[in-house]
């Protein structure tokens, strides 16, 4: 049986190091790459699923930072998804009403401020 010395564990370990980076290399290039940065984009999405009945869900996906918004249907027996719409919800947030009922928010806000001068909060007429 051949005797063992420092100097053929040292080249072990070498060769041990070598495969393990070469391996590693390997293994992270069968990963898919990464989707590119979105400028201005935090990389936080927020995500809700909502059943739309047996089959399909309705997935809502929201980017904070960037205010877009997409949602898409799940079908799942299928799995496949399918983006219905996307859009960037930015001037939607700056409408004060829009398909209100009434009273519309700028009458109750009116109804609200009335009411302040004449008595004092969290005190109703007997």
């Amino acid at each position: 049986m051949p005797r063992v010395t420092s100097h053929s564990w040292a080249w072990s370990a070498a060769t041990a190091a070598c495969a393990c980076a070469i391996g590693g290399q390997w293994v992270q290039a069968q990963r898919p790459p990464a989707p590119p940065a979105v400028p201005g984009s935090t990389g936080h999405l927020w995500i809700q699923a909502v059943p739309l009945d047996d089959r399909q869900q309705l997935l809502l996906v929201i980017d904070p930072s960037l205010r877009n918004a997409a949602v898409y249907h799940v079908d799942g027996p299928s799995g496949s998804l399918a983006l219905k719409s996307t859009r960037n919800i930015t001037w939607d947030l700056m409408v004060g009403d829009f398909n209100a009922q009434e009273p519309k928010p700028m009458v109750l806000r009116r109804m609200l401020e009335a009411g302040a001068e004449t008595r004092p909060i969290g005190q109703n007429p007997p």
